[in-house]
C-alpha cells in the first residue's frame, strides 16, 4: 500500500517521541479565530445571559477540539485519509465560529456544523476499529455515545431557541460523559503521555493570546490615561503569571497516573480555557467602565483554583492548597473595584511564582 494512503494504526507503542504534526497546528489555526468569536459573545456584556450564551457555545467549540486531540492521540497517521477526514472539520469549525456572534439567527448552522465536526470523528473512530482490533472496544463505544449526541442535535433543529438549546445541553452531557463510561477500556490503551500534554498547553497558549488581544481592544478603542495603562499592564503581568505556573509544571506522567486523575486533568482544561478568555474580556471591560472587580476577579479565581486541581491530580498537595487558597483570596478581592482588585490579583499571582521557585525540584535538586 501506498505510504500517501495507511490505515488507522495504533501509535501508543511505537517507542518514538510524538510531538505536534503541521496538520495539528492548521487545526489549531481556525480555534484562533473561534475563540477570538466567543470572546467578542462576551464583550458584548457580562450580564447573566451572555455569560451562560458564552459558556454554552464555548464548551462545544472546546470539546470539538478535544474530540479530535484524542483521536490523534492514539490512531493518527497523518496520511491523505486522515488529512481527508481532518481538513473538513477545520471549514466546519470555521463556520461554528461564523455562527456565535448571531447565535439567535444562525443557531441552526452552528448545530449543523458541530454535527458535521462530529460525524467525521465518528467516521474516523469507525475506521480505526476495523483496522485495529485492540481497540475496537473503546472505538465502539466512543461511536454510540457521539452517534447518540449527533442525532439530538439535528433533533434540535425540529424545535425553536429556546427548547432547541436545552437539546444542545442533553446532547453535550452524553458527548462529554462518554470517555468517562469507557474508562475501563481506555486504561488498555493510555494516551501517549508527552503528546498530549502538548497539545492541550498549545490550546492553552490561544486561550493566553486572546488575553493580550482583548488588553489591546480594550486600549484601541478607549483613551489611553494611567488609570487605563495600569489596568492594562496589570492584566498582561497577571496573564504571565498564569502561564509560568501553568507551563512551569506541565507533568507528562499525569495522563497515565490513574485514570481519573489522568481525565479530571484533561477535563480542567475547560474551566481553565474559559477562566483565561473570561479574564481578557474582563480587561477589557475594566478599561472601559473601571467598576467592580467581578468581571476580572472571579475568572481569576477560576484559573487559580483550576491550576490547584491540576496539581491535586499530580499528586502535589502543597502546591494545591497554595494554588486554591489563591483563587479563594481572589474570590473575596473580587469585590473590591478593579483597579485595586487587579494589583492584588497579580500579588497573588507573583507570590505564587515565587513559591515554586524557592521549591526543590522533584528528586531533592535545589
Amino acid at each position: 500500500m501506498s505510504r500517501s494512503w495507511q490505515p488507522p494504526r495504533l501509535r501508543l507503542f511505537e517507542g518514538v517521541q510524538r510531538r505536534a504534526t503541521w496538520l495539528e497546528l492548521l487545526y489549531d489555526l481556525v480555534f484562533v479565530v473561534a475563540v477570538a468569536e466567543l470572546a467578542d459573545v462576551l464583550a458584548e456584556g457580562t450580564e447573566v445571559g451572555q455569560v451562560l450564551a458564552f459558556v454554552g457555545l464555548f464548551v462545544p467549540v472546546w470539546w470539538a477540539w478535544a474530540g479530535y486531540v484524542f483521536y490523534a492521540n492514539r490512531f493518527d497517521t497523518d496520511d491523505v485519509s486522515h488529512r481527508l477526514l481532518v481538513l473538513p472539520q477545520i471549514l466546519a469549525i470555521g463556520t461554528m465560529a461564523a455562527s456565535v456572534g448571531e447565535i439567535g439567527e444562525r443557531s441552526a448552522l452552528f448545530a449543523l456544523s458541530y454535527v458535521a465536526v462530529r460525524v467525521l470523528l465518528i467516521v474516523a473512530y469507525l475506521r480505526a476499529g476495523r483496522h485495529v482490533p485492540e481497540g475496537r472496544p473503546l472505538t465502539s463505544r466512543y461511536v454510540a455515545g457521539f452517534t447518540v449526541s449527533a442525532v439530538i442535535w439535528v433533533a434540535s433543529l425540529a424545535v425553536e431557541p429556546p427548547q432547541r438549546y436545552v437539546l444542545w445541553g442533553v446532547a453535550m452531557v452524553i458527548d462529554l460523559v462518554t470517555p468517562l463510561l469507557a474508562r475501563r477500556h481506555q486504561g488498555t490503551l493510555p494516551p501517549q503521555s508527552e503528546h498530549l500534554p502538548e497539545r492541550f498547553g498549545l490550546f492553552v497558549v490561544i486561550v493566553l493570546g486572546e488575553v493580550v488581544a482583548a488588553v489591546v481592544v480594550g486600549l484601541k478603542g478607549h483613551a489611553v490615561t494611567p488609570a487605563t495603562l495600569l489596568i492594562a499592564l496589570a492584566g498582561i503581568a497577571i496573564a504571565m503569571a498564569f502561564w509560568w505556573l501553568y507551563f512551569g509544571h506541565i507533568d507528562e506522567s499525569v495522563v497515565l497516573r490513574t485514570q481519573i486523575a489522568g481525565q479530571v486533568w484533561v477535563y480542567s482544561h475547560l474551566p481553565l480555557s474559559l477562566g483565561l478568555v473570561a479574564f481578557g474580556i474582563g480587561i477589557e471591560h475594566a478599561i472601559a467602565h473601571p467598576g467592580t472587580g467581578w468581571a476580572v476577579g472571579v475568572p481569576a479565581a477560576v484559573v487559580f483554583a483550576t491550576l490547584g486541581l491540576q496539581h491535586l491530580c499530580s499528586g502535589d498537595r502543597l502546591a494545591a492548597g497554595v494554588r486554591l487558597a489563591a483563587g479563594a483570596l481572589t474570590l473575596v478581592t473580587s469585590a473590591l473595584p478593579a483597579a485595586l482588585a487587579l494589583p492584588l490579583i497579580l500579588l497573588y499571582g507573583a507570590a505564587q511564582v515565587a513559591f515554586d521557585l524557592r521549591r526543590p525540584l522533584p528528586g531533592g535538586e535545589a
